[in-house]
């Protein structure tokens, strides 16, 4: 079964989007997947891996 993928919606400054689209072209991916890469990076810095631990935030796949 695939997993559900939930939608949401970025205003992102012009020049930003440009850029995102080249660089999802020159390395044949899309935009959504180098988003999605950049968001689970984040996540996995330690600052955020401090409040999803601290919040159970891990535990929310659980619900």
């Amino acid at each position: 079964m695939a997993e559900k993928k939930a939608q949401i919606r970025v205003y992102l400054p012009t020049d930003t989007d440009k850029i995102l689209k080249i660089l999802a072209a020159v390395k044949e991916s899309s935009v959504n997947a180098l988003v999605n890469e950049a968001i689970e990076h984040w996540l996995e810095e330690d600052q955020q891996r401090e409040v999803i631990e601290r919040l159970n935030l891990d535990e929310l796949s659980d619900l």
